[in-house]
């Protein structure tokens, strides 16, 4: 079904592209009408669709855990004769990296903060307490483990089987093969490779505008340096041209080498603040949290906040996961590119299990490090992005610690550019290997969008953009979940 004669499909690249160009100049021409449409819309599916957020992440968190059983774990995401094409440490530091972007750099140190001064209505209690420090950190695991990780995992292997064992384009749409069968191939597929390149997008342009953000705040918090009101463009242009170029140089060369690299600065920091932070205290509060997370697992997935009046779940929980629905897109395919040739346990659990130990080692140190330092003060006063640089304050070394944070800012940003720019250009090509100046379009596309967005203060509105369209993606999960073990089953029945 593959058209390997044409660079891309003209109606998912004009309208796709179209399409962005519209919305970019309701921000930039609109603002205000734009802000309250969006907010409107993110507060109706919120408050009135969370429930359903909640059920469906936590299915597809069953349905992670029953692919990796011995009924399906063994399938191969492939021909029997493909064979893995990248080594364990460098998949996993792409998929890794491409998958959780800057933003464990960014909330790492500030949601457990959050939660230590405003305890979460779940557990109550008083806040600023030893208590309240193991409640906030709990509900830090909760929202970057196991739940946030199925929402890829499921995606990732729908699109893998199919598109390696029924030789389909690396599309979003092919996903639903197993849902639709064969009408991937007409309008029905081709919107949904328009709506993954306008997700994509929108989420891109907002981390991109939050790591220039972080970025900005760390030269200015550590160094005293202010860049002034043109700090956001340089920087997103800067983070461009590398990202741009890297994506340019293909697959192997560029992104691998800069996964490699991040993954090594990521358990570098995280082992410095291990030691020569407060250990005993890190080690002690991420074993009890630890605990407490596989115990309220469930009561916490399930957990809509009845009673609370001010939206905690939809401004949180809700919020999450609707934040990586918007990314599942361009994750999914991705992570499916680089993971041909190996079964759906390898590739489950690599999405799934290990980036969750990732995460909870990562927020039990660098989160920890924030509640016994109390960086809530930064926070109030110079934002969540300063967070990380606070805690840098109170550490050895400091300067050596704060070239490192901003380094593994901008290269953990730069991995999940590169997959993002890489995902855009197979959604509307098709191809496992799309040509090199396509890669390129998209990644200064990624750039630009952020930059006009970021220069037209509507930030935030974009933000709630994107989660919005998370809304129609949670019934897709569904439909995706259900026939992934569908198709399953009958390839199976087909290869006994």
């Amino acid at each position: 079904m593959k058209d390997s004669t044409k660079p891309f499909d003209p109606m998912i690249f004009w309208v796709s592209s179209s399409v962005t160009v519209l919305f970019v100049l309701w921000s930039v021409l609109f603002p205000e009408n734009m802000s309250h449409s969006i907010n409107a819309v993110f507060a109706w599916t919120t408050t009135t669709w969370g429930w359903l957020y909640l059920i469906t992440v936590f299915m597809l968190v069953a349905g992670c855990f029953v692919l990796m059983g011995p009924a399906y774990g063994p399938l191969k995401l492939g021909l029997e004769t493909d064979k893995p094409e990248f080594s364990n440490f460098s998949w996993f530091a792409m998929l890794f990296g491409s998958a959780i972007a800057a933003g464990i750099v960014f909330w790492g140190p500030a949601e457990p903060a959050y939660h230590y001064m405003t305890p979460p209505p779940y557990f109550g209690g008083e806040a600023l307490t030893p208590m309240a420090g193991a409640n906030a950190m709990t509900y830090s695991f909760f929202h970057w483990g196991l739940s946030a990780w199925s929402i890829y995992a499921m995606l990732t292997i729908a699109l893998a089987h199919a598109c390696f064992t029924k030789n389909l384009p690396l599309k979003f749409s092919s996903a639903f093969y197993y849902v639709i069968g064969e009408r991937i191939h007409t309008t029905w597929g081709k919107i949904l490779d328009i709506f993954a390149v306008f997700a994509t997008l929108g989420g891109l342009a907002t981390t991109t505008g939050f790591v220039a953000l972080q970025l900005s705040a760390g030269l200015k918090y550590q160094y005293g340096l202010t860049l002034g009101p043109s700090s956001t463009y340089l920087i997103i242009g800067v983070l461009t041209a590398i990202f741009t170029l890297s994506v340019y140089t293909g697959l192997e060369k560029g992104v691998k080498l800069m996964g490699d690299i991040n993954m090594w600065i990521f358990v570098l920091v995280w082992f410095f603040i291990l030691v020569a932070g407060p250990t005993i205290f890190l080690i002690n509060l991420t074993t009890n949290s630890l605990g407490q997370y596989f115990q309220h697992f469930i009561p916490m997935s399930l957990f809509t906040g009845p009673g609370d009046t001010g939206n905690w779940i939809g401004s949180w929980t809700v919020f999450y996961w609707a934040w990586w629905m918007s990314w599942a897109p361009f994750v999914a395919v991705f992570i499916a590119r680089i993971s041909k040739g190996r079964t759906v346990r390898e590739t489950v659990a690599a999405t799934l299990i290990l980036p969750t130990l990732g995460n909870f080692l990562w927020y039990g140190v660098v989160g920890g490090a924030g509640i016994h330092f109390d960086v809530t003060a930064t926070l109030k006063e110079h934002g969540v992005e300063s967070a990380i640089f606070a805690i840098a304050q109170n550490l050895p070394m400091t300067g050596i610690l704060a070239v490192a944070l901003i380094f593994l800012i901008a290269t953990f940003f730069l991995t999940s550019a590169n997959s993002a720019a890489i995902s855009l250009a197979m959604f509307v090509s098709g191809h496992e290997n799309p040509g090199r100046n396509l890669r390129a379009f998209w990644g200064i596309a990624l750039g630009a969008v952020a930059a006009v967005l970021a220069g037209s203060g509507s930030l935030k509105a974009i933000q709630t953009a994107s989660i919005a369209t998370a809304f129609p993606l949670m019934f897709l999960l569904i439909l995706v979940l259900f026939g992934t073990f569908r198709g399953l089953n009958r390839h199976r029945k087909e290869n006994p």
